[in-house]
C-alpha cells in the first residue's frame, strides 16, 4: 500500500533564493518570524522568507499562493536536499523569476532632498549624495523587522543600480556593517545591493505615478516611506553627480 503524497506548497522564487537553497546544508532552521502572512527563517546567516498571497514579495522569500500561514506558524521548518518543508509540507518552486529592476522611467529633475513622512529625523542630505559617514544615522535606526534608516538605503542602492550608477565604496561599507541591524534587513540590504527590488518600488521606477507612490507608501508602517525616501535621494544624487564622476566611485 502506498503511502499518502505530501502535502505541496508551490510557490515562486527569486533566482538567488533558490540557488541559497540548493547550496544549503541539511538540517532544522530557527524560525525568526511567523505570521499569517510570512514566516522567515536564518539561512546559514541569510533571511530566508515564505510569504503569503497577500504579503509583499520580499526578494529574500519564496512566494506562495497561500492566503494565510497561520496553519504552519510554530511547526518545524527543515532544509533537505536543497528543498525547504515547514511542518512536513513541501515548498516547491515552480517558477523562478528575477526581482531586479528592469525597467526605468523619466523622474525628471530632482535636486533636494524628499519631503517624506517619518524620515525627517534621519537628517537626510539635501544633495542625496549618501557617503559611508552617513551609515551611523541610517544602518539598524528605527523600529521594526527593516528599520526605517535601512529602509532608505535599500531605496538608495537599488535606484542607483537600476540607473547603471552602482556606488561600490557605500556597497561595501553597508556590507561590512551589516551585523548591526536585524537579520531580514540585512539580508534586504544584500539584496538591494545586487539591484533587487520590492515590486512596488520596482513599479514606482518605472512609472511614478499618483498610484504607484500610494502603493509604495502603503508597504509596512514605515518600508514604503523609506525605500521611497531613498529612491528620490539617488535621483538626487545621480542629478547632482559631476561628469567625471564614475559608478563605484566615492560620493
Amino acid at each position: 500500500m502506498s503511502s499518502p503524497a505530501r502535502p505541496v506548497i508551490p510557490v515562486a522564487a527569486p533566482v538567488r533564493v533558490q540557488e541559497r537553497l540548493a547550496a544549503a546544508d541539511d538540517g532544522v532552521r530557527p524560525v525568526l518570524h511567523a505570521s499569517s502572512t510570512a514566516i522567515y527563517v536564518d539561512l546559514d546567516g541569510w533571511c530566508l522568507g515564505l510569504v503569503s498571497s497577500t504579503a509583499t514579495r520580499v526578494p529574500c522569500a519564496l512566494w506562495s499562493t497561500v492566503d494565510d500561514l497561520t496553519p504552519l506558524a510554530g511547526r518545524p521548518v527543515v532544509v533537505a536536499g536543497g528543498t525547504l518543508t515547514i511542518g512536513g509540507e513541501e515548498v516547491r518552486i515552480g517558477r523562478v523569476v528575477d526581482p531586479r529592476v528592469t525597467r526605468v522611467g523619466r523622474h525628471g529633475t530632482c535636486r533636494s532632498a524628499p519631503a517624506i513622512p517619518m524620515t525627517p529625523g534621519l537628517d537626510l542630505p539635501a544633495d542625496g549624495r549618501l557617503t559611508p559617514a552617513h551609515l551611523d544615522r541610517l544602518l539598524g535606526r528605527g523600529p521594526g523587522l527593516t528599520p526605517l534608516g535601512d529602509d532608505v538605503l535599500a531605496g538608495w542602492l537599488v535606484t542607483r543600480a537600476a540607473h547603471g550608477r552602482p556606488d561600490a565604496v557605500l556597497s561595501a561599507a553597508v556590507r561590512r556593517r551589516l551585523g548591526v541591524t536585524t537579520l531580514l534587513s540585512a539580508t534586504l540590504l544584500e539584496c538591494a545591493v545586487q539591484g533587487e527590488a520590492l515590486p512596488q518600488l520596482a513599479a514606482w521606477l518605472a512609472a511614478p505615478d499618483d498610484t504607484t507612490t500610494a502603493d509604495l507608501l502603503a508597504v509596512g508602517a514605515t518600508s514604503g516611506a523609506g525605500l521611497l525616501a531613498g529612491a528620490r535621494l539617488a535621483l538626487a544624487s545621480i542629478s547632482t553627480d559631476h561628469p567625471t564622476d564614475r559608478p563605484g566611485r566615492a560620493a
